[in-house]
Order: structure tokens, then C-alpha cells, then sequence
């Protein structure tokens, strides 16, 4: 398999998991995760040769072993949190290591995944409650933090409103590991939510809006929407399509040539004008906003309903 085919596939419920892993240890991981098939039945043994991992890290040969060392210690000490509801409706949680065993032998990094992890990375066909992704656009990433909310985006990538439902900040905290930092909420926003969003948006094609709500005067809750690729329309740019292609067959009124046009085609521009294809000779009319638009539509309207009260 090309390094560019990799994709790791992963359990919405570790998605979700608080983790604290390093941006190196979250790029392991994600790499072991992305040569186990999601209808695989069983782990195997991981190996990856010095040159393999120095590509796909973009990382130089000569310090692998360190790296090597260090990225396992947190593998295999590192505690995954996953909340759940208990079997009697109360708060409940499972917790566990990533890695069972590391070993690292003349250039070889071999490494075998915690049975804890099954139900993370193994038969997720069946369950259908899994995220995917590139690994090499996730590796893009240098921030922990990006790397997070990375994959928090990527869950909602193909839902149909292509959204999460508001996110409290505690939670989402929870989530990026962080909970003790960043009390004040400029300081999150800064330091977090901006920085993630600028470089998610710069090294990879997602594409996505957040805005905090507040409680009172104070802001409690995180909602990212239009979560979409790039070069794809967004949701609020197809529910706009949608509406505009509502006014093909429609007349219209325009008021600078003074002419009544039977719409053929209509299309937003970059300037936020609109254009309509005439029906009579496949000229293109500009109209200047969307108030102008409508207004156009509806005076031809009104001269079709005057015309027909004439008739009789």
C-alpha cells in the first residue's frame, strides 16, 4: 500500500476519548491504526523500518532512536479515558493504554496494539460508528491540539448537516486533555480554537466555522458547522444553490435596460452580485445584491398578474 493511500479508520467513542498524547505519539498511533483494515478481525504485529517512519513523520534518520524511545514510553503509559452510560443510566468510564508491547531492533520498530483496543479499530464495518481519514494529510499537522480537532471534524465530515451539535467547553477540554488550562476563555480561544482552525485550514483540505456561545455573560459552549473539503460547496452554499435555482423559469424585471427576461440560468458571483442567463438571447444580466434580484422578480410578477386582470 503508498504511503498517499494510507487512511485511518477509528471508533467515534475514541474519537471522542480524552487523550494527551504528544504530536509525535498522536502520529504513531494514527499510523499504526492506518495498516489495520477496518474488517480486520485481530491485531497483528506493526513493524515499520527507520527510513519507512522517517518519511511518513518527515523526520531525519539520525534521531529515529530517540524518537523511537520516547514516542513508545508515552504509547504504552498513557491513560485513554472513554466515558460511557453505565448499565444503571449513571456515568460510567473504561480506561486503558494504546500499546501492549514496543520493540525496536537494528533500524526495525516493531509494535503490537493493546486487546483493549479492539473494539476501537477492529470490525468497524459492522458497528458503522467509525471516522476516517488520510494519514498523510493528518500528519500535516504539528499541533496537538489541530490534531484533535482534526479528527472531532472529520466525525461530522459526511453527516447530513455536516455539524456537531454544541459542544460545552468543559467537555471539549476534556477532550483535548487541557482541563486545567486556559480558565480564562480568550486564552482558549487564542491559544486553542484559533490557532487549530488557521492551521487545519492551512496544511489540509477540511474546512470548517465555530462560534462560542454564551450563558448569561459568560461563553459556555463551542458549535463547529460547515464542516466541508475544500473546493466543495459548503452546506450553506448548496441550501443557497438550492434557492436560487427555485428562480430558473421565473421573469424578471430589470430596471437599468428596462426588459422583462424569462430566467434560464442564474449563478452567484465572487463580488456577492448575482447574474441571470437570459432565455430570450443567452445574454448574462448582473444584479448588483439579492434585494435587487427579488425586487426584479416580483415586479415582473406584478405586471403578470396586472396583464391577466386586463384580460377580462
Amino acid at each position: 500500500m503508498k504511503n498517499k493511500e494510507l487512511e485511518v479508520f477509528q471508533a467515534n467513542a475514541f474519537v471522542e476519548s480524552r487523550q494527551t498524547y504528544t504530536v509525535n505519539e498522536k502520529r504513531l498511533l494514527s499510523t499504526i491504526i492506518a495498516f489495520v483494515k477496518p474488517t480486520d478481525k485481530k491485531f497483528v504485529e506493526y513493524k515499520f523500518s527507520v527510513s519507512e517512519w522517517a518519511d511518513l513523520m518527515g523526520k531525519t534518520k539520525e534521531n529515529f532512536y530517540q524518537i523511537a524511545d520516547d514516542v513508545t514510553d508515552g504509547l504504552m503509559s498513557k491513560i485513554i479515558k472513554i466515558d460511557r452510560i453505565g448499565k444503571d443510566g449513571g456515568k460510567a468510564f473504561k480506561k486503558f493504554h494504546a500499546m501492549s508491547t514496543g520493540d525496536y531492533d537494528s533500524g526495525l520498530l516493531t509494535l503490537e496494539l493493546a486487546k483493549d483496543m479492539n473494539d476501537i479499530f477492529l470490525n468497524l464495518k459492522e458497528s458503522k460508528q467509525y471516522t476516517h481519514y488520510e494519514l498523510m494529510e493528518f500528519v500535516t499537522l504539528t499541533s496537538t491540539h489541530a490534531q484533535r480537532i482534526y479528527e472531532l471534524m472529520k466525525q461530522y465530515q459526511h453527516s447530513k448537516h455536516r455539524r456537531r451539535e454544541p459542544m460545552l467547553i468543559v467537555d471539549l477540554k476534556a477532550m483535548l486533555g487541557i482541563e486545567n488550562k486556559y480558565p480564562k476563555f480568550v486564552d482558549f480561544r487564542r491559544n486553542v480554537l484559533d490557532l487549530a482552525h488557521k492551521q487545519i485550514e492551512k496544511t489540509t483540505t477540511l474546512r470548517y466555522k465555530w462560534k462560542a456561545l454564551k450563558r448569561g455573560r459568560s461563553f459556555y459552549k463551542i458549535e463547529f458547522y460547515e464542516i466541508h473539503i475544500a473546493g466543495k460547496e459548503s452546506p450553506t452554499e448548496l441550501q443557497e444553490k438550492a434557492f436560487l435555482e427555485n428562480y430558473i423559469g421565473e421573469e424578471i424585471y430589470h430596471i437599468e435596460f428596462s426588459l422583462y427576461l424569462k430566467i434560464k440560468d442564474i449563478k452567484k458571483n465572487k463580488d456577492k452580485s448575482y447574474s441571470i442567463l437570459s432565455k430570450e438571447d443567452d445574454t448574462w444580466y448582473d444584479f448588483k445584491t439579492l434585494e435587487q434580484l427579488q425586487s426584479g422578480i416580483a415586479e415582473a410578477m406584478k405586471q403578470a398578474n396586472l396583464f391577466e386582470e386586463n384580460k377580462y
